[in-house]
């Protein structure tokens, strides 16, 4: 497709189809109104507001619809730009527009597809913390009271108790749900219960709490507040892989840690929720859901917040001794193999991948296995692709059983990465094409970005440096409209790829 801004579009109401460039332009219908609205208003800026109102009237839509939209245009033009970006204003229509076919004799049908894949979990995610539906929490204690988990709530002093739960610190997600942080407070105020023995401060009283002074730790707060006790959490992750982790603050210094995991941000709060309740008021009988010692949880809490910072070679001797303290536990296999991965030692992570999977051999099926698969079938593609392959497609098969089908298109993708070194592009494809609609439904833009590098090394092995450059900036436009600084790096080394070829 020819890179001209001034060749008119034409829209042929009669089949849903756009007429570009002597090429015929299929999109899904709901896109095509999208497309069709932006270019009756030219050059002006629609925002996602009056988009859905235009094109979803009546209906019940979140803006990613939108979203995805826009992306499927501009894919569908590229390497034509066709639509402009305002951040948090809308977009504004490119192209001129006629009311005649442009295509006189045969046309070409192009079907290029909405691309898509995943994000290279061993390149791209420091964010993305362990996290798997196998997940309860564990609960240590850092001070002198590590019995108070065995034997159950109870307090050593006299004064009376007041609970202060503060927002959820949201700001390592990367989608649109960084705004729950009061929301999941909210969700855990009305949850937890009150009596006379303990005071739990509402929201309101949080929010004026916080206001009268800035802080570099939340046990600050005991300074301007009559809380005995403190509870802080993080949430990381992207959706299908999320973790919480959570710290309980005492007046007299003490702290205790919490590891959540889960696939949802619904699943994933609400066993925050469970776990306060439990260990705070003794409401729940603590179901068994796994053995961690206290040191093993310390470690692990200590690890992933480092790995949540992109700190990951600082994360490996806390997972080194977290193995060492509980080698049966394969969740922190995972963490440490994975780990390893993102820094490129794929002979350090083998042994923990092989461990972890022998531990699961006498645990009830659950996706840690599919997982573990996945990273194996990723350790192996350096220097054995059939292998890489055998066991990529285990792990797709593993995490389709589980219904995990985040790594369902992780596996995916890593195989048409596999194909892309091995040239069957015609195979490789379908597989990205696949994997990146997961993430496009989903909303994930560590995930989209992904996708679009992926199809920059399926057109740049090609030879088509023009795709890949338009998958690159399609990339681009992405980190810089979410600021994903942790990606920006990895963008800058595909543009040196690119210039060096």
């Amino acid at each position: 497709m020819a890179q001209d801004n001034a060749t008119p579009v034409y829209f042929d109401d009669a089949t849903g189809t756009l007429v570009f460039a002597d090429e015929r332009i299929e999109l899904r219908p709901k896109t095509y109104a999208v497309a069709k609205f932006l270019a009756a208003h030219p050059q002006q800026v629609c925002s996602k507001e009056t988009i859905m109102n235009a094109v979803w009237e009546n209906s019940f839509v979140e803006d990613q619809a939108v979203f995805q939209s826009i992306n499927e245009i501009r894919r569908k033009f590229a390497p034509t730009a066709v639509i402009q970006t305002y951040p948090r204003r809308g977009y504004a229509w490119l192209l001129p527009t006629t009311s005649q076919p442009a295509i006189q004799s045969q046309t070409q049908t192009a079907t290029k597809r909405s691309k898509p894949r995943w994000l290279l979990l061993s390149v791209l995610v420091p964010v993305l913390l362990g996290s798997v539906t196998i997940g309860w929490f564990s609960f240590v204690d850092t001070g002198e009271r590590s019995s108070w988990l065995q034997e159950g709530p109870r307090s050593k002093t006299t004064e009376h108790q007041a609970l202060m739960v503060l927002p959820t610190d949201t700001t390592a997600l990367t989608n649109d749900d960084r705004g729950l942080g009061f929301g999941a407070l909210q969700t855990v105020l009305q949850r937890l219960p009150s009596d006379s023995d303990r005071t739990v401060f509402q929201a309101s009283d949080v929010l004026d709490i916080m206001d009268r002074k800035p802080v570099t730790k939340p046990s600050d707060y005991f300074t301007v507040s009559g809380a005995t006790q403190i509870i802080s959490s993080q949430l990381s992750g992207v959706p299908g892989e999320y973790s919480l982790l959570f710290t309980v603050w005492q007046r007299d210094g003490t702290q205790r840690h919490g590891v959540l995991h889960g696939e949802t941000l619904e699943k994933v709060i609400s066993d925050y929720t469970e776990a306060l309740m439990l260990q705070l008021f003794g409401e729940l009988a603590r179901p068994h859901r796994g053995t961690s010692s206290l040191l093993t949880t310390t470690l692990t809490h200590r690890a992933m917040t480092l790995l949540a910072r992109g700190e990951t070679q600082a994360a490996i001797p806390y997972l080194e001794s977290a193995v060492l303290e509980h080698p049966e536990e394969p969740m922190q296999r995972f963490l440490l193999a994975r780990s390893y991965l993102h820094l490129g030692q794929a002979e350090s992570a083998l042994p923990h991948i092989e461990a972890g999977l022998t531990a699961l051999d006498a645990l009830p099926p659950q996706p840690l296995r599919g997982r573990l698969l996945y990273l194996k079938g990723v350790a192996l593609m350096a220097n054995n692709l059939p292998a890489a392959s055998h066991f990529l497609r285990a792990a797709q098969s593993q995490a389709e059983a589980q219904q995990d089908w985040l790594y369902h298109a992780y596996a995916k993708a890593m195989q048409g990465q596999v194909l892309i070194q091995q040239q069957h592009f015609s195979e490789a494809e379908p597989l990205l094409a696949e994997s990146l609609r997961y993430q496009q439904l989903l909303n994930c833009p560590l995930g989209i970005v992904q996708g679009h590098l992926d199809y920059f090394d399926f057109y740049f092995a090609q030879g088509n440096t023009a795709k890949a450059r338009a998958e690159l900036q399609l990339a681009e436009q992405i980190v810089l409209e979410r600021n994903l600084e942790m990606v920006q790096s990895t963008i800058e080394e595909y543009k040196i790829k690119l210039i060096k070829s």
